[in-house]
């Protein structure tokens, strides 16, 4: 057995390379929004420096522009990394339960779907994503906002939030998992945005890989979380 009885990942750019599919929808919302374009080389600067918010022209309330990107997200160029079959193998091996969670605004059987065509679905145990919180009534402070589905996931499951394990690349993530009292480990393939995480208290790993040894180290338990029933 594991110490973790749950291990909850976000789903892009954790487990699956979306770049691409970020960047298209990014300049979708940004042309519909704004009636501007914007190349992959600018987008991915600001990207990495985790700017993109400065690409927004200050007239565009920045919550309703990301509203919009997330309902236009969708998988088209998606694929999983090259480690994140065994990754997960591994922690299901290791008694815990699976659970993608996800800041995209549709229905999670698309989900679903992709991960029956890339044969990880047998891998995984639940998903979740914005619009079941939607579904669920839930709430977020604000958009990407995960602390309501990370309280209600531990607490369906009668987990301690130590007993939880979140996965996720963004500091929305790691914002998430700390106001929710699980643990939180970052992975991020630029050094950029792992310097981020880990400038934000974060312990960030380049790839699942470096993420997978992490998890069943002694290490792990020394990160912060909170010991009380979740509510």
């Amino acid at each position: 057995m594991t110490r973790f009885r749950i291990l909850v990942s976000d789903y892009d750019l954790t487990l699956v390379d979306s770049l691409m599919d970020f960047y298209h929808a990014f300049a979708e919302t940004l042309r519909s929004r704004a009636g501007k374009s914007i190349d992959f080389d600018t987008f991915y600067r600001h990207f990495e420096s985790d700017n993109l918010n400065d690409l927004i022209p200050e007239r565009f309330d920045k919550n309703d522009f990301w509203r919009f990107f997330r309902a236009v997200y969708s998988s088209r160029f998606t694929y999983p990394y090259s480690y994140t079959s065994q990754f997960l193998r591994m922690v299901k091996s290791a008694g815990a339960r699976v659970v993608i969670v996800t800041g995209r605004y549709t229905h999670s059987s698309s989900i679903w779907d992709d991960l029956r065509r890339f044969g990880l679905d047998e891998c995984v145990d639940e998903v979740y994503t914005a619009y079941d919180i939607h579904l669920m009534r839930g709430s977020e402070e604000y958009v990407f906002d995960k602390t309501w589905l990370l309280k209600w996931i531990t607490s369906k499951h009668g987990a301690r939030p130590c007993e939880v394990v979140y996965v996720g690349d963004y500091t929305s993530d790691l914002k998430s998992a700390l106001k929710a009292g699980v643990r939180f480990v970052g992975v991020a393939r630029e050094g950029g945005r792992r310097k981020i995480l880990e400038e934000n208290g974060a312990r960030a790993f380049r790839d699942l890989v470096e993420v997978s040894i992490f998890l069943f180290s002694d290490t792990m338990l020394g990160l912060p979380c909170s010991d009380r029933q979740a509510p």
